[in-house]
């Protein structure tokens, strides 16, 4: 499949007249058309497995409904928003003025009456729930309400969370009255590498499928659509045991770490109802590192975390580890930060742990 080409689309029509320029597809349309229906299943609307990745899914969305001079509302990267949708990026590439939704840093979370009464206030065409740093889920049907007054459109950015989506925790933005979807398959959603669009709202959908082929997107790699696909029925399947041991394995993490010197914030609301826990780094000055230094000194270790003050628990929970695992990580990431060695001790750990289901 690697190697492979096809165009199957219900709205596509080739220039010799026919649905597929390409012909021996019949296998890859029925597995593409396969995880299409059980995307369906676990997100509502019509959705599309093509855009290679996140990033190409929020072109694909700008692309479908943002004109030059509209505005377009979403989370500040300063707030933990993805950085292509500020000033400079994406916003620009469309010529859309970007607006940068109210945020509670306290509570990390946006302020929902705020936004609401900016969105009637300035009416952009695109709203934008959702962040690179996630760690609670959003009021949609307060923001839902404000752009139906406003004419505007709710999109969904999950990239980070669309495993907890498919496996029905976290929220459900379709269902909770969100226009779009869109994000990437191989963050807490353990599946390749790429991107998923999903919508119920039939003029978006064409106005998405008409920006695809030729367009945004031409060959969609159908050996990561097949990958997808296999992934999506496992979450159709397992997805809720998946979802579930991760809340509870953030929420350990978060509790053993602050129990030691590592502490993570937000403690007064469980840490995180996501995958990711924010460490404090006011307890890293207080050693005199920072999230760059805790990252090389873990990763010197074998103890991976990214270099922002995230730590995730989305490849250990599916691995299997619960409690007590999360106990033990933090007892090394503890020792780790004061300077003893624990490599061996990850290494064992991880050892005792085969790939499988939640």
């Amino acid at each position: 499949m690697a190697g492979r080409y096809t165009l199957r689309s219900n709205e596509h029509i080739s220039n010799n007249g026919a649905s597929n320029s390409y012909g021996g597809t019949r296998y890859m349309d029925e597995v593409e058309q396969r995880g299409e229906e059980c995307a369906a299943k676990l997100f509502g609307g019509r959705v599309s497995l093509k855009p290679l990745s996140g990033h190409i899914a929020s072109l694909l969305m700008f692309a479908s409904v943002v004109r030059p001079g509209d505005g377009v509302m979403a989370i500040s990267s300063e707030n933990g928003g993805y950085d292509g949708y500020g000033p400079g990026y994406i916003t620009e590439l469309f010529s859309a003025r970007f607006l940068e939704m109210p945020f509670d840093r306290i509570s990390w979370n946006i302020r929902t009456e705020e936004t609401a009464q900016s969105i009637r206030k300035n009416r952009p065409r695109l709203v934008i729930l959702g962040q690179s740093f996630i760690l609670f889920p959003y009021d949609i049907k307060a923001v839902s309400d404000a752009c139906a007054d406003s004419g505007s459109l709710l999109a969904y950015d999950a990239s980070h969370v669309l495993g907890l989506i498919a496996g029905g925790r976290f929220q459900q933005p379709l269902k909770e009255g969100c226009d779009i979807m869109i994000g990437s398959t191989h963050k807490s959603f353990p599946g390749p590498q790429g991107g998923i669009f999903a919508t119920a709202d039939d003029d978006v959908w064409k106005s998405f499928v008409k920006n695809t082929t030729w367009r945004i997107i031409d060959n969609a790699h159908w050996n990561r659509i097949a990958a997808l696909a296999q992934a999506l029925e496992e979450m159709r399947r397992y997805g809720r045991g998946y979802a579930s041991r991760i809340q509870r394995n953030s929420k350990s993490l978060g509790k053993y770490l602050s129990a030691g010197r590592l502490k993570c914030m937000f403690g007064e609301k469980g840490y995180s109802m996501s995958h990711q826990l924010r460490m404090d780094p006011s307890a890293l000055a207080s050693m005199d590192m920072n999230f760059g230094s805790v990252s090389e000194i873990l990763e010197s270790n074998d103890i991976i975390v990214d270099t922002t003050g995230r730590l995730g628990t989305s490849e250990v929970s599916r691995l299997g580890m619960g409690d007590r695992e999360m106990r033990a990580i933090a007892g090394m990431i503890g020792e780790a930060l004061e300077g003893k060695k624990v490599r061996g001790k990850a290494n064992k750990l991880r050892r005792g742990f085969k790939l499988q289901y939640a």
